[in-house]
């Protein structure tokens, strides 16, 4: 497989577009992965996530709030030739973001960034009853370092 890096921030953020979900890295208390499949929003370099205000992976964000975020997007199976396993390839992008989470504590704000994630699966505008934005935890996460890979891109059909 080839694979080669993507330094342009725009080819990441496209990368980024085309993603529905997101793959959000934690880091236990015993320094071992946590590893949650999320929704996301996402606005020049700010990742908004959202989740229930209580459990495991509140109490891992409070006692270490370091969070890398991974994407990927593509996913097309190719191959030199059907017969030798190791001539296949996967043709995808993905892109790392690392950062730290912050909660939204505001009402106001908090409901501004739902709207901000949910323009990320919808093109409709929302509205949010008080109770719905009260009773979720709203993260935000400004990447520090967002790194990107392209693989099987120049891979012969």
């Amino acid at each position: 497989m080839r694979t080669s890096i993507i330094t342009d921030r725009a080819t990441m953020e496209d990368v980024i577009a085309q993603c529905d979900i997101c793959f959000v890295g934690l880091v236990d208390k015993d320094g071992s992965p946590y590893v949650l499949p999320m929704n996301f929003g996402y606005n020049d370099g700010t990742i908004i996530l959202h989740s229930a205000s209580e459990g495991k992976h509140i109490r891992l964000i409070e006692s270490d709030n370091r969070v890398c975020i991974t994407f990927c997007s593509g996913g097309k199976l190719l191959y030199q030739h059907p017969d030798v396993a190791c001539s296949y390839s996967m043709q995808s992008k993905s892109v790392m973001c690392r950062g730290k989470i912050q909660f939204i504590e505001d009402m106001d704000e908090k409901e501004a960034a739902l709207k901000l994630f949910m323009k990320n699966y919808s093109d409709r505008e929302f509205k949010f009853s008080a109770p719905a934005v009260k009773n979720v935890a709203v993260w935000v996460i400004k990447v520090d370092e967002m790194t990107g890979k392209s693989f099987g891109q120049n891979f012969k059909q």
